[in-house]
């Protein structure tokens, strides 16, 4: 890993090249040779640089939006399988009979590469949905959680020494509680 020299111009054109592929400044800069700071420290001298930075990550993050919109909505081809290997397709003729060869076997669909075709089923992400979902419609779907604090003369001020005393009993259960078992406490 260089630190501390220049960067050279081919590798700063190289890394916003990586850089419009997939958003990781690591990977980027790691794929050069480079180490992740030299990039950003030039970054931060350089304006031209920065707004080519800048505009390489949000080519990057518009395809990847792209890609969840297509696996969403469009949705993938998966091979289908039956006990661990793959289905095939087979030929039909006009009337919509599987063909077979002189021998009576069934004739299997080849691909465009002269290979058996692989039979598949579309699937759908309704996980990606829901992303797109909460991202284009955040005042419909975003998660919701409401915290309702009451007090009966209507007021939710503490004095100074109660704030110590609700401090100190949370202090406390969770010291508690990290003896016992911390594995609820992260």
């Amino acid at each position: 890993m260089s630190q501390g020299r220049a960067i050279p111009e081919k590798s700063l054109e190289d890394f916003l090249t990586l850089l419009r592929e997939v958003p990781n400044v690591t990977r980027a800069a790691r794929t050069l040779g480079h180490a992740p700071a030299s990039f950003r420290k030039y970054k931060k001298i350089n304006k031209e640089f920065s707004a080519a930075w800048d505009e390489a990550l949000e080519e990057s993050i518009e395809r990847m939006e792209q890609e969840v919109h297509r696996r969403a909505i469009d949705g993938i081809d998966e091979p289908l399988t039956h006990q661990g290997s793959f289905t095939y397709q087979y030929e039909f003729d006009s009337s919509g009979r599987i063909v077979k060869d002189e021998n009576g076997i069934p004739k299997l669909k080849m691909d465009a590469n002269g290979q058996p075709a692989i039979a598949t089923v579309k699937k759908y992400s309704d996980q990606l949905a829901m992303f797109l979902l909460k991202a284009h419609r955040p005042e419909r779907y975003r998660e919701r959680s409401e915290v309702n604090v009451s007090n009966p003369d209507g007021s939710l001020t503490l004095t100074e020494s109660e704030k110590a005393a609700k401090l100190a009993a949370i202090i406390a259960t969770a010291q508690a509680r990290q003896a016992n078992d911390a594995s609820d406490l992260v």
